[in-house]
């Protein structure tokens, strides 16, 4: 399958997927909410949202969240054009976090970024929501607070979601590469190849963009069925590899890659001899045997292929006849080999390793 020409089409096939997968829509996410009140407050109405949220604050340091929910609610019923308001969402979500309503949580974090995208705390939204959806990859030692949860629909909407209310962070960037390895985990190549990509064109400068570079050179790998196959997957193995090594040649996956571009290269140099083989073998037509032998010489000098190569062209030369039967090559289970990377990968990314997990970003 040429998924160089598939995968600029799948962004919109992947929304089509999660708009299938969640009750409804992805991008109901986003809608705006016809309930809420944006005028000017009067002082009735924030002393009277101020009292509340100080009675839920309180409610709060008393392990009383019923009693701080319903006080949370009630502004948010009643005095949605306070300033209190997105705070009293923040607060909720916050609370909800540490019950383990991670999707309630959710919910309250993305009300924040719809009614109020100019909130002060901002970050401190996407970075929950970010943790919200790392928790729903089921990585780490028990999930949020000790509240597992493998759910990779709910993580892949959630990345998703994350990206699209804060293109600029450095939440998006991870956020993709989170996508990519629940794809890989769960063999949807497509899905990978169109995260990475997205990667590494929207964020070059990322700290994950040279990760991206191996990954992608990595998928590309793993699709490759043979050198009897079509090759296109093997050629932009190739050029992912080629790409990275020239790119970031400090990178810690530097010899992996040289190891990988030496695999996926004798694949490709075997596709060619195979050809060279039927013209040479079955066809005795030397001349267009001699091509495909140079080519498999010029793809990757360093292989067996290109030995087997170099020895027909000096049979040729001496004149002798083709031999009877084609060489057989060694198979080279590439696949298998490049598993070890996205096993390595699939754990949990944070943007301060040295934070605990589940740590409630500027939390109250």
């Amino acid at each position: 399958m040429e998924f160089t020409k598939v995968t600029k089409f799948l962004p919109a096939l992947l929304i089509a997927l999660l708009l299938q997968s969640s009750t409804f829509g992805f991008m109901d996410w986003f809608r705006s909410d016809a309930n809420v009140d944006y005028s000017v407050p009067t002082a009735a109405e924030l002393d009277a949202a101020d009292q509340l949220f100080a009675t839920a604050l309180d409610a709060k340091e008393k392990n009383k969240s019923k009693t701080a929910l319903k006080a949370l609610r009630k502004i948010l019923l009643d005095y949605s054009n306070t300033p209190f308001a997105a705070d009293a969402l923040f607060l909720s979500a916050e609370i909800e976090m540490k019950q383990g309503n991670l999707k309630e949580a959710f919910t309250h974090f993305q009300k924040i970024v719809n009614r109020y995208p100019g909130y002060e705390r901002f970050d401190a939204v996407i970075a929950n929501q970010y943790q919200i959806a790392t928790t729903f990859m089921g990585m780490g030692k028990g999930g949020f607070l000790g509240f597992g949860g493998h759910n990779p629909d709910t993580a892949m909407e959630y990345f998703e979601v994350v990206i699209k209310n804060s293109p600029y962070s450095d939440y998006a960037p991870l956020a993709l590469m989170n996508i990519a390895l629940i794809a890989q985990q769960r063999q949807d190549e497509e899905l990978a190849i169109d995260a990475l990509d997205r990667l590494i064109t929207l964020y070059p400068r990322s700290l994950l963009t040279p990760d991206a570079y191996f990954a992608m050179a990595q998928v590309f790998a793993s699709l490759i069925q043979g050198p009897e196959y079509d090759q296109g997957s093997t050629l932009e193995a190739v050029n992912y590899y080629q790409d990275f090594l020239i790119l970031f040649p400090r990178s810690q996956y530097v010899n992996e890659a040289e190891e990988g571009l030496r695999r996926v290269s004798e694949v490709y140099a075997q596709s060619k001899l195979i050809i060279a083989e039927f013209y040479y073998v079955n066809r005795h037509e030397e001349e267009a045997a001699r091509v495909f032998y140079n080519e498999t010489i010029t793809v990757a000098p360093e292989t067996e292929a290109a030995d087997i190569a170099r020895q027909r062209l000096e049979r040729m030369d001496a004149g002798k006849k083709p031999p009877r039967f084609k060489v057989k090559l060694k198979s080279n289970d590439i696949p298998s080999a490049v598993n070890d990377f996205f096993v390595e990968r699939w754990k949990a990314i944070e943007l301060e390793e040295a934070q605990s997990d589940g740590v409630m970003r500027d939390g109250y």
